[in-house]
């Protein structure tokens, strides 16, 4: 930009310039092919995995939760109620799946068209390919929760408004704005996304880095309608907010730091450290090559990143509060691709960067498909062995008990109240001992590392009580990098 320029001035500069292998590029498509190809292990052994503690409470608070006014974000909960009606109506691990996995497929071609216009159809294509290889992906997308169908809607509104910035639309803007907000219907963690969605078009086109030619008026309309959405949402913003802080919530420095290296800790998992040096790079290249396009990638992730942290000094944040971000950080991984001048990498060294990111991915894709055994505990293995190895008036204790609740009595849907098993928790760590008492042969499923949650003396109470005076029936063991996920059967007769 020459220095007589005016900040904020719409002129074709760098930042503004076409989209590198925009048209036309054969490599892209079957880049494409081979990501949309791949996208399908979302649908490989989906019901081989036992529900873990959260799926099974999708369950119940669609019947229960909503009508009590705990459920902020109903929607989710009542399109996976329908979607099990719509297959007969018996809750199972396929059925309450299906439209979690349906919507992780559909991200990976919804990435690809929201990105291609403004960051070339090869880097779209990159980014495809490295949500469709992602374990995290995989995992979250083959859960009954409701990461992936955020992420889909959210998405759909980067693709409405990116396609506005090109166009100069500002209906077509503020329509892709509203969409990407409407991802918080399905998870609050969506709004991490709306900062930057709504302020970075303005904010580029002020330093002179401008996403796309006459996209000025379409900016300062974002800036002015997010400031308001944010002022005319800020009351379910806040009840959102204070339900989760209340379930969640911590106070001290000492639990904020606790609650923040969790979030890294939990993030880091997936977030590896090649993606993440691959993100540095990408960034790197974002600001040797001044496009604006190319900053809007990098900003929007800082941002989003940024915020989680912010939260997680308050309430206890995971990794999959920032699931929605994960295709941004694919881009900006992606930004390398397609780059142009003396920062170019080349035909080979694309060629090396796409293979290095992606077959680490797919490797631990295929791991999570076998040995890792989709990574959740075998709760469904230890409960249902339990159910045919016990006898009339055999008492049952269990971890996860929701869980233990939907396997031991399908009929129930209030699993918060189980009425096949007593819950084993911190809460209940004595209550063993009250019905040891009663001489009724009594079960318990465990998982070990949950022992770590309980208070210290309450846990190796227990853990000694299971080893004197309890014997060891069945063993599901499944380690995972740093989890320990098996469950163990105990019996005390």
């Amino acid at each position: 930009m020459d220095r007589a320029e005016p900040v904020g001035a719409m002129t074709p500069i760098a930042s503004a310039s076409a989209a590198p292998h925009s048209r036309g590029d054969r490599v892209a498509r079957w880049i494409l092919a081979a990501a949309l190809l791949l996208g399908l292990l979302r649908f490989v052994r989906l019901s081989t995995w036992s529900l873990w503690i959260d799926e099974s409470l999708t369950w119940t608070d669609a019947h229960h939760g909503i009508v009590g006014g705990e459920i902020q974000n109903p929607l989710g909960y009542r399109l996976i109620e329908g979607t099990v009606a719509l297959l007969g109506g018996v809750a199972s691990e396929f059925s309450l799946r299906i439209l979690p996995a349906v919507a992780g497929w559909a991200c990976i071609p919804v990435a690809y068209c929201a990105f291609h216009t403004l960051f070339g159809s090869r880097r779209a294509a990159v980014a495809s390919l490295l949500v469709a290889v992602s374990s995290w992906h995989l995992y979250w997308s083959q859960s009954a929760r409701f990461y992936s169908l955020a992420q889909l809607t959210t998405l759909l509104g980067a693709w409405v408004l990116l396609s506005a910035l090109t166009r100069g639309s500002v209906l077509k803007a503020l329509l892709g704005l509203a969409l990407a907000a409407a991802g918080a219907l399905f998870h609050p963690s969506s709004v991490l996304l709306l900062p930057a969605l709504s302020l970075g078009p303005f904010f580029l086109g002020r330093i002179g880095r401008p996403i796309a030619f006459g996209s000025e008026l379409v900016a300062r309309v974002l800036l002015a309608v997010g400031i308001l959405g944010a002022l005319i949402s800020a009351g379910w913003l806040f009840k959102a907010w204070d339900t989760y802080a209340y379930q969640k919530g911590h106070e001290g420095l000492s639990a904020a730091a606790s609650s923040v290296a969790h979030f890294v800790k939990t993030t880091g998992f997936f977030v590896t450290p090649l993606l993440a040096t691959g993100v540095l790079v990408g960034t790197w290249f974002a600001f040797t090559s001044r496009r604006g396009a190319d900053m809007f990638a990098v900003l929007l992730v800082v941002c989003a990143i940024v915020l989680a942290f912010f939260a997680a000094a308050f309430v206890r944040v995971s990794a999959q509060y920032v699931f929605v971000v994960l295709p941004w950080i694919a881009l900006v991984a992606a930004l390398p691709v397609g780059s142009r001048g003396e920062h170019g990498l080349g035909r080979r060294g694309e060629a090396a960067w796409i293979l290095v990111l992606t077959l680490p991915a797919l490797v631990t894709s295929f791991l999570y498909l076998t040995v890792r055994r989709g990574e959740r505990p075998p709760w469904r293995e230890a409960y249902q062995y339990v159910a045919s190895a016990r006898t009339s008036g055999d008492q049952i204790f269990g971890m996860a008990a929701p869980v233990g609740e939907f396997y031991l009595a399908p009929q129930n849907t209030d699993l918060r109240r189980p009425t096949a098993l007593a819950s084993l928790d911190l809460y209940r760590a004595r209550l063993p001992e009250h019905w040891a008492a009663k001489g009724r042969r009594q079960w318990f499923v465990v998982n070990p590392e949950d022992f770590a949650g309980w208070g210290s003396r309450d846990a190796a109470d227990f853990q000694r009580f299971l080893r004197e005076e309890c014997r060891l029936d069945a063993v599901w063991p499944l380690y995972v990098e740093s989890r320990d996920l098996s469950v163990w059967v105990y019996v005390r007769d």
